[in-house]
């Protein structure tokens, strides 16, 4: 019962809040670049976007050169580690032959052949749980530097300050539903990208 007092007094204080906002606001003659909301015939600047996060990478020039580096290193350490799976399974298939054949020298020569075959099945998996620590310690670190740079780009980007609150989207998380009005991705997107030449001396 008591939550249900609340809540009603909360909604109240609220509308009373909007009605005092729409007040003031419908004296005013001019107006700004922000988004309008209209409601009936006054119209309300909220200083609040949003940026589609998935536009915003997918343009990003620093985004995509992270990504590209990102994906060249992955593709070399891959192909390395794959030459050196292939090298084992030719040298134990050989080794199976041989044995099938009774090929070794003797009982000794086979087994020797045998561990070192295992001590190079566990470098090769060694190798294979390095590279993916690697990986994840460049991805981590290549994350950093994108949050650190958009977080430092944003505050420019907003200097004078336009917004209140510029939020993020991707898909539908996040933010449900919002008037493409409050759109402001291309125009973050065009910033980030000059800003970026900018620092490239381009």
């Amino acid at each position: 019962m008591k939550n249900t007092n609340y809540i009603i007094n909360g909604i109240l204080v609220i509308a009373v809040i909007v009605l005092f906002i729409l007040q003031f606001t419908s004296k005013k003659d001019t107006q700004t670049n922000d988004t309008v909301l209209y409601s009936d015939s006054i119209s309300l600047h909220l200083p609040v976007s949003y940026v589609d996060a998935d536009s915003l990478l997918a343009n990003f020039n620093f985004y995509n050169r992270l990504m590209n580096d990102y994906e060249l290193k992955l593709t070399k350490q891959n192909n390395q580690l794959n030459q050196r799976y292939q090298s084992y399974q030719k040298e134990v298939i050989e080794f199976q032959q041989k044995a099938q054949n009774n090929a070794f020298l003797s009982r000794e020569r086979m087994e020797q052949e045998n561990a070192r075959l295992a001590r190079k099945q566990r470098e090769i998996e060694q190798t294979a749980a390095q590279m993916e620590q690697e990986l994840a310690l460049e991805q981590r670190i290549m994350q950093q530097q994108l949050m650190d740079t958009l977080s430092s780009a944003m505050k420019e980007f907003n200097n004078p300050q336009k917004y209140q609150i510029i939020f993020t989207k991707s898909g539908n998380t996040t933010i449900l539903y919002a008037d493409e009005s409050y759109n402001i991705t291309q125009e973050v997107i065009e910033f980030l990208n000059a800003r970026y030449k900018t620092d490239k001396g381009e």
